[in-house]
């Protein structure tokens, strides 16, 4: 189950930095998709009063069907100023 202690405060240079290994680990990114990801994740990320990582969640969590990601992240931003709270998921799938 996964309650709110199961959330990490991050802080904004290691979130980008797990975000942009995700984004780019062998491949160029093509312009308009990293001006998407620039709008709708990195600023969103800049302008947050907090962040939020979901930690592991152990082996408890698997799929029924086993390990189906790789890679999955999850971080949760508060945006006072904005009056927004965003959700990011990024996985390979």
């Amino acid at each position: 189950m996964i309650t709110p202690d199961l959330y990490e405060l991050f802080n904004q240079e290691k979130a980008v930095q797990i975000l942009r290994e995700w984004v780019d680990p062998l491949w160029g990114v093509p312009t308009e998709l990293e001006v998407d990801l620039q709008r709708e994740v990195f600023d969103r990320l800049t302008a947050a009063d907090a962040i939020y990582y979901l930690s592991e969640l152990g082996g408890e969590a698997i799929h029924d069907w086993g390990r189906v990601h790789d890679y999955f992240h999850e971080f949760v931003l508060i945006d006072r100023s904005a009056g927004r709270i965003t959700l990011i998921v990024a996985a390979d799938d």
